[in-house]
């Protein structure tokens, strides 16, 4: 603990020197002392220092940044001080602070002074794994190409062993599809397949070494992605959701077709999936009270998923609560799944 306060304390310190050094007007050693003599947040059961930030001037930016390893909506302060004894902080050992967009504001006071400061919240990204299919090609053609940029890629909102990710397999025809490890030294398919119809299904994949070209041909699982299974309820067939288990190897697939529900709606109402963003929509007729995203089973023996309103880094979560309308009158609702495991959501009226 102490050596974390050290080690704050030369970083609040930030000699200018350098800057500086041609102007004769500026003292052999100045150094731009932080009002936040020292800040320690825990966040996930481990301790973090908030650093300062100098603005490309020189002088002291009003943002600190805390870097975790994994992000997380909350944190507890466990060390804070400031360098004027004379100023009082809104914030004390033991509070639990939250983060919105990832920041949350620290309130310094002096008499009738006050001054703001954002603690930023940096953060490794999610462990992922890229979808390769063979319609995946090159310039030249060839199938099971990898590219990075542009790979649909499932990931691990727990920063463990579990993949999710919905998928749009909409430009696809039967297509063998496999995952790829982030590092592209390993990749995981299976020599099986879904019937022409089937909606939903499991597979245990077989893990192989990347054979080093760019190129991971898989052999499936398959499926006709496009299947509506002749329910007329599906007008937007072609998402679907990709849980991956890396301990076990076990691949699950299920097509999705969202819709809405709820009080504040007369009957569940199906929405479409735009392609050009990556979202799905649909305007209409609410009334006061609330709703929640659901999926239409394919076929009727398929697990349905819901989603409600989340206080978490992901705005949408299975155990989310009921996302409220206040007044009656013309919506447009728009669901956005395309950056794993962060989902989020817009309800605007119109």
């Amino acid at each position: 603990m102490k050596k974390e306060i050290y080690l704050f304390v030369i970083l609040l310190t930030v000699t200018i020197g350098i800057i500086s050094c041609n102007d004769d007007g500026y003292p052999d050693n100045p150094t731009i002392v932080s009002p936040l003599s020292g800040l320690i947040l825990t966040v996930n059961g481990e301790d973090y220092t908030a650093v300062p930030q100098l603005l490309e001037n020189g002088s002291l930016s009003r943002t600190y940044i805390l870097s975790v390893k994994k992000p997380a909506t909350t944190a507890v302060v466990k060390y804070i001080s400031v360098a004027d004894a004379g100023t009082s902080v809104n914030i004390s050992v033991g509070s639990t602070v939250t983060f919105v967009d990832n920041k949350f504001q620290i309130v310094l006071s002096k008499e009738d002074r006050k001054e703001t400061y954002d603690i930023e919240m940096v953060y490794n990204p999610p462990p992922f794994l890229y979808v390769v299919k063979s319609g995946d090609k090159d310039k030249s053609g060839n199938k099971y190409y990898l590219d990075t940029e542009k790979a649909p890629r499932i990931a691990s909102a727990d920063y463990d062993d579990k993949y999710e990710g919905y998928i749009d397999l909409t430009k696809t025809d039967w297509d063998n599809i496999g995952l790829v490890q982030s590092d592209k030294g390993n990749y995981f398919d299976v020599s099986a397949g879904l019937s022409g119809s089937q909606s939903f299904g499991s597979f245990t994949l077989v893990m192989k070494e990347s054979p080093g070209t760019g190129y991971f041909p898989c052999d499936g699982p398959w499926g006709n992605w496009k299947t509506t299974a002749d329910n007329s309820d599906i007008v937007s067939p072609g998402i679907w959701k990709i849980d991956f288990d890396a301990a076990t190897n076990q691949m699950t697939l299920l097509e999705t077709q969202w819709a809405i529900t709820g009080s504040a709606t007369s009957s569940l109402k199906a929405m479409t999936y735009i392609a050009e963003s990556g979202k799905w929509s649909l305007t209409t007729e609410l009334s006061e009270g609330s709703i929640k995203f659901t999926t239409i089973p394919v076929n009727s023996d398929d697990p349905v998923i819901v989603y409600g309103v989340s206080d978490g880094l992901s705005k949408l979560s299975e155990d989310g609560g009921e996302i409220m309308v206040e007044a009656a009158g013309t919506y447009t609702v728009e669901m956005d799944l395309s950056q794993s495991p962060f989902y989020d959501y817009t309800l605007i009226k119109n």
